[in-house]
């Protein structure tokens, strides 16, 4: 938990209101953003489309498209900006602001729980190979695994080299994909030993419940590390390789069921069974992590042209008809084709071409389309349905079908958490942190915070006798284990009489706090945000917490 206190304030007055009164106006304009990449029906790319090529929906609403920039390769061609109904010219984007969303940050995530040993290590070869090729400077590429628990492998780094290493040491470990391919071995020779039909359906609803628990877990995992990449800036992409997220647990014990039954002549309904397994949502749900944070998933199913079909024995000598393995292999695949669907990238299942598979991922990284359009007044966390059309009814075009709108508060809370995880340079405000001396308090430390704001980039409006304005500060900690404590927030107003305003220039206005931590290294992240302008700032700093008395 942070504890806030207000300590001396440059240029502040003494005796200020207890609340802030309301500003007579605010600084909001908010650009929603869509990343599209177009392709004929053979998957190529299509260039040299134009900003009146495209139509744009939320919630089923054209929107008049306000941003339009083309990529290709490295450079950024046609940017326009289209102003508001009675605005002046808009000004083209800051060539800095189209760069900086140029950059790349390449996620591999790798699905240890998932996936046999040989078959992650073959699209290893491949991976090493993509990073390789797609990583250009100011790229940045992280590596994470999930084995029931997620862990960062290589934290966002510009080294492709570095990349490679951790894949090459990850190849070196096992994974428990084969425990699961041993675990449907049992559960198939227990169902089809079944001496009722209930006996073989009692064996499949336990196989389906550990699959589902298992589901939930990975997908608790994925979505946590999603979310810490809300804040980051660039342009996001995850490559999830895997060869689970089964979209309906225990499909494939269920289909077995149906198959002993005509053998056994049970009376079966099995299939209904397997029905009450859906975890649809579940699937649907990183899909909408992904891109309320303005990420694309790119699956890749590990398994290729054998997937469902090994380790699918029951014993040495009897293999598993073709009903089951579909069945298993459909439960997986599904599931991939949904995440990559509603985020606007690219399924690779069925197929051993991974090189090819990670060729049409750089394709989309080097050619594609930024669309825009101006957000309306409300800003609330809610999601949307979000549409591209192209008017050439030939071309394909592939998007995120869903965003969030977040309000000031989740916006600010996603970026001080992924100011506190990654490296960022987003400090328009130009706040900076200063951490002095803990204090030791019980089992904890007292840590006292300074925040100095340049009281020249806060947006102030004189009214009176008065200038006025406000900003926010967001605090999250953390600690030597990777835990971090809630974000927490404090609103400030700024009051600066006019006689004083001049003398005000140049200077820093202060605010200090004080933090409780744990003992040992910590790390705390800042946010302040500019109540008017909405312009932010960020800055880290770490402190071994210690009683040196």
């Amino acid at each position: 938990m942070a504890a806030f206190t207000a300590g001396p304030l440059v240029a502040q007055q003494k005796n200020q209101p207890a609340e802030t009164p309301k500003l007579t106006e605010t600084i909001d304009v908010r650009v929603i953003g869509v990343d599209v990449v177009v392709t004929d029906k053979k998957g190529n790319s299509v260039t040299g489309l134009t900003r009146d090529d495209f139509q744009v929906f939320e919630n089923g609403i054209e929107k008049p498209i306000s941003n339009f920039y083309e990529i290709e390769g490295k450079t950024a061609a046609q940017a326009v900006t289209v102003p508001a109904p009675g605005a002046p010219a808009a000004p083209l984007p800051p060539k800095a602001e189209i760069n900086e969303q140029l950059r790349r940050r390449i996620i591999l995530y790798i699905d240890n729980l998932s996936m046999a040993p040989f078959n992650r290590n073959r699209v290893f070869k491949q991976m090493k190979d993509f990073v390789k090729d797609a990583m250009r400077p100011g790229d940045e590429a992280m590596v994470a695994t999930y084995n029931r628990s997620l862990k960062v492998r290589a934290p966002f780094t510009r080294d492709p080299i570095q990349i490679q290493q951790t894949l090459d040491a990850i190849a070196g470990e096992s994974a428990l994909g084969l425990a699961n391919r041993s675990e449907f071995k049992d559960v198939s020779g227990r169902i089809k030993d079944a001496t009722s039909y209930d006996d073989a359906l009692s064996n499949a609803r336990s196989y389906a419940q550990s699959v589902e628990h298992d589901l939930r877990q990975s997908v608790e995992s994925i979505n946590g590390l999603l979310t810490t990449l809300a804040g980051v800036e660039g342009k996001k992409i995850v490559v999830l390789a895997t060869e689970g997220f089964q979209i309906q647990p225990g499909r494939e014990a269920f289909t077995l069921i149906d198959e002993v039954a005509r053998e056994k002549n049970w009376q079966s309904s099995s299939m209904l069974e397997a029905m009450t397994y859906n975890t649809n949502p579940l699937i649907e749900s990183i899909a909408k992590t992904a891109n309320a944070n303005g990420i694309t998933i790119y699956p890749i199913h590990a398994g290729g042209l054998a997937a469902g079909s090994e380790g699918m024995t029951a014993d040495n000598q009897q293999a598993t008809s073709y009903n089951v393995t579909s069945a298993a292999l459909s439960n997986t695949t599904e599931s991939l084709q949904l995440m990559a669907e509603l985020t606007g990238g690219l399924v690779t299942a069925r197929t051993n071409n991974f090189a090819g598979a990670f060729k049409n991922i750089i394709r989309d990284l080097d050619s594609y389309y930024s669309l825009g359009y101006r957000a309306g007044t409300e800003r609330v966390d809610r999601q949307r349905a979000l549409e591209v059309r192209v008017k050439n009814r030939n071309l394909i075009v592939r998007n995120r079908q869903t965003f969030v709108e977040k309000s000031t508060f989740q916006e600010m809370s996603d970026r001080v958490i992924a100011n506190l995880l990654y490296k960022t340079k987003a400090n328009d405000l130009g706040i900076r942190v200063k951490v002095n001396s803990p204090i030791p308090a019980d089992e904890l430390f007292k840590v006292p915070v300074e925040i100095h704001i340049p009281i020249d980039n806060l947006t102030l409006i004189q009214q009176g006798e008065a200038y006025m304005g406000g900003f926010s500060i967001y605090v999250v900690v953390g600690n030597k284990d990777g835990d971090m404590s809630d974000v927490a927030r404090k609103s400030h107003q700024i009051t600066i009489p006019v006689t004083d305003f001049t003398r005000s220039k140049g200077k820093y206005y202060t605010y200090t706090l004080d933090l409780m931590c744990e003992r040992g290294l910590n790390k705390i992240s800042v946010g302040v945000v500019d109540d008017v302008s909405n312009t932010s700032g960020f800055d880290k700093q770490q402190v071994i917490a210690q009683d040196l008395r």
